[in-house]
């Protein structure tokens, strides 16, 4: 492996890393704010109608899960395949299984009745977990490589 393909990997893993974080800070201030604000409750409200008629939720839910029940999947057997005997690995794997549970019982439990801002805070929750799994598949391909 190149010194560029590594330092590409290490850039991205950062990446990742950072736009995970901004994607829960979007998920607690949404939720946050649809608690505490009144118009931000409406606004939510209106979209989520709009999205209701736009987009086949129930389709895309089910699709959203099954794509996360199987990067789960694929991270764990790659953890399992090449166990390389680094330590980061561990937390890492374990981390991504665990946002990937977190995300899956969140659409499968909560609803638009049960959380006005379901659908932003799917999106977010989904965007962290995609984000988490791939800073695991290129935290695993750098130190796997060494």
């Amino acid at each position: 492996m190149t010194r560029r393909q590594n330092r590409s990997k290490y850039i991205c893993a950062i990446l990742c890393g950072i736009l995970e974080f901004l994607a829960i800070i979007g998920a607690y201030a949404a939720h946050y704010f649809t608690k505490t604000r009144m118009g931000m409750l409406r606004h939510v409200i209106y979209l989520n109608g709009k999205w209701q008629k736009t987009f086949p939720i129930p389709t895309m839910k089910w699709i959203a899960i099954s794509i996360i029940i199987a990067l789960a999947i694929i991270a764990y057997l790659r953890y399992r395949k090449g166990n390389t005997g680094y330590n980061i690995n561990i937390p890492i794997m374990l981390l991504t299984i665990i946002m990937s549970i977190w995300t899956v019982y969140f659409l499968l439990v909560y609803s638009t009745e049960k959380n006005r801002a379901y659908y932003i805070l799917s999106i977010c929750f989904l965007l962290a977990t995609v984000f988490q799994n791939i800073l695991y598949h290129c935290i695993f391909s750098i130190k796997s490589k060494r």
